[in-house]
């Protein structure tokens, strides 16, 4: 998992998969863009990086992906601070309000899809478009969801995103092959983070229970796995759905 001297950008980088996955990838050597809406946690992170890794290991870009200027400035200063990319976590992302499908209402349904699908296009857009001009190559990467490999009650909306998240990218990998730019996908199961946590009930309690290892996934795995991703080590890894979801979708 060596990233000596990569950049890689991390959207929704404040928490949970995507800090866990800047703290992987920092340690593995690279320099860290961390984006998110929340300023303060942004802040935090990077100081926590920065400290444990390097006083320039890390920026803070506080971002809202669901608006372009804001996704296009966030490029601007990886490329000005850092001199280029080498690759995108888009991870930034909402679960939504969970509820019967019939109940949601337009309003759940365009705030999980404006995230999940426009934010994770504008973000891979503004990357791809950044490799390719670059001409050496790179990693695209998005977290998409075993919810869209098999739904639970009350998410239509998150599982439909996170389902065009993964025809999205794979259409990008025919697309961008021709460039040496790989483009995977990231399928965690349900995963404790500040979102799941903050579910109605004992909500990843009684997920567990119906895990075949009857255990719900760590950020930091997530965040390891993201960092081989991204590595040299496979090449030719491209298109593909990377499942760690403890079983999820084959229970």
């Amino acid at each position: 998992m060596q990233l000596t001297g990569k950049v890689f950008v991390i959207t929704g980088a404040e928490s949970g998969i995507g800090k866990a996955a800047a703290v992987a990838c920092a340690q593995a050597g690279a320099h860290i863009v961390a984006a998110g809406l929340n300023a303060d946690a942004l802040i935090r992170c990077v100081a926590e990086l920065c400290d444990a890794n390097g006083a320039n290991v890390a920026i803070a870009v506080p971002t809202d992906v669901r608006i372009e200027a804001q996704v296009e400035a966030l490029f601007k200063k990886a490329q000005t601070h850092f001199g280029g990319i080498d690759g995108v976590l888009a991870n930034a992302g909402i679960i939504g309000t969970k509820s019967p499908a019939i109940d949601g209402g337009r309003k759940v349904w365009d705030e999980v899809m404006e995230v999940n699908l426009t934010g994770t296009y504008l973000t891979i857009m503004a990357a791809a478009k950044i490799l390719i001009a670059q001409g050496r190559g790179g990693s695209l990467m998005a977290t998409g969801s075993s919810s869209a490999l098999r739904t639970v009650p009350g998410l239509m909306a998150y599982a439909a995103s996170k389902g065009a998240v993964h025809t999205m990218m794979q259409a990008l990998a025919v697309e961008l092959g021709p460039y040496k730019i790989r483009v995977n996908t990231l399928v965690p199961g349900t995963t404790e983070t500040d979102a799941t946590r903050a579910l109605p009930g004992r909500y990843l309690e009684e997920v567990a229970k119906t895990l075949p290892m009857l255990e719900v996934v760590q950020p930091e795995e997530l965040g390891r796995y993201v960092a081989f991703a991204f590595s040299d080590a496979l090449p030719h890894l491209t298109g593909s759905l990377l499942k760690c979801d403890a079983g999820r979708t084959i229970a």
